[in-house]
Parts: structure tokens; sequence; C-alpha cells
């Protein structure tokens, strides 16, 4: 009877600790990964918001959070953008499992990363400073990314992230350069920029701490 007792116990501490954090105990080394460009949605809110190369610079902000977790070994497929382009492999958005093997025995790496910018949206709330019109902006971006393996097609994890930039605009009556115009509202480029990488950063959190159980950038990616 001791020993059911006994046994009773642990599978109830197995249950309560262990459980919880399953999903972490799956990578235990560096994996090496490569990012892809990262596509987006087609929508008239991120058509017009985001701009120049936002699939190469949020691709950027991703590596950028990868190399500062220290959780990654990440190679770098710029070096061999031209083996990529000569396969004629698609490399932006979405990628299928068949295409994911190419590229990774041209980048020799297991698990590529690779999704959308979902998202990038604006808002803005009028404000008067000193009798002159002015506009608080927020933008928010949302990136949902997956991490595949190569070999199998499998996808190991998948996180999104959301990051928030605000911005003010003065409605001076004079022409504002650094900002885009979506719709109505005056759009900091920016902010545009500052949201997608604190999306990035926070999408990295997420899957460094489905892998491994550990959030690099615990509390600075909590309140965008």
């Amino acid at each position: 009877m001791h020993t059911f007792f006994k046994y009773a116990a642990l599978l109830v501490w197995i249950f309560v600790f262990w459980a919880p954090h399953a999903e972490a105990v799956f990578l235990m080394e560096k994996p090496t990964v490569a990012v892809m460009d990262f596509g987006h949605h087609v929508g008239a809110a991120t058509e017009d918001i985001v701009l120049d190369n936002a699939e190469k610079i949020s691709s950027d902000y991703i590596i950028e959070a990868l190399v500062e977790s220290g959780r990654y070994d990440v190679v770098d497929k710029y070096m061999l953008a031209e083996k990529l382009a000569e396969a004629n492999l698609k490399t932006t958005g979405i990628i299928d499992p068949d295409t994911a093997k190419q590229i990774g025995e041209i980048l020799g790496v297991r698990y590529i990363i690779y999704g959308n910018v979902n998202d990038v949206t604006g808002s803005s709330t009028g404000l008067q400073i000193y009798s002159v019109g002015a506009d608080v902006n927020t933008v928010k971006a949302h990136i949902i990314a997956r991490m595949m393996d190569v070999n199998t097609g499998d996808i190991v994890m998948a996180a999104k992230g959301e990051g928030k930039s605000k911005s003010s605009f003065a409605k001076a009556g004079k022409e504002n350069t650094g900002y885009i115009t979506v719709g109505t509202t005056q759009i900091s480029q920016v902010s545009v920029h500052n949201s997608i990488k604190k999306a990035a950063y926070a999408m990295v959190d997420k899957l460094t701490e489905r892998l491994f159980g550990v959030r690099p950038f615990a509390g600075e990616t909590d309140d965008n």
C-alpha cells in the first residue's frame, strides 16, 4: 500500500509540474535555423501601411531576436541567395514541405522559420497641444511564424507576436516627412518599423519559451 501511494504521488507531481512544460523539452541543443522572408496577408490597411521591403525588415528583426536570444545558430541565407534564386524556389510567406527540403539542402539547415506579417494597422486620437492640432497614432503589427523540420516537413512549433508603437503628428499645415497616409490617418514610418520589430521579438520570445522553457525577453515583450 505504501508503494502504491508513493507511485501515485509521483504521477501527480509529473502531471502538475512537468506537463505544462512538456513541449519545452523538444530541443536540448541549439538548432541550426534559417529565416525566410516573411510575406503579408493582403488587406487594405496592410497594403497601405507596410512600405519599403516589409518582408525583409520583419525577417531581419526576427534574425536579430533569434541571435540575441542565444538559443539558435542562425544561417545567413543572403550569403546563398544566388543559389536559392538559381533553384527558383519560393522563399517568401508560406512554404510547402518539398520546397522547404530543397531550401534546407542548399542552406545546410535542419529548420526554417517562415510566415507572414499578419496585419499592420493604425489608429488615431485627436489632441490639442498649445492650440496646435495634433494626432497621437498607434500602430499595431502581428507576426505569425512557423518552424519547420525540413527533413520531415513537420511543423515543429508555431508562435504569434504582437507589437505596438505610438507617435504624434502635428497638424501644422505643412508637409510632414517620414509619414504615410492611411485613409485620413497620418502614420509615422518609424512607428511601423518599431511595431514590426516588437512583434518579431514577442514572437521569438514565445517560440523560445515553447521550445526551451525559457523566455529570453521576459518583461520586455509583455507590454508593447
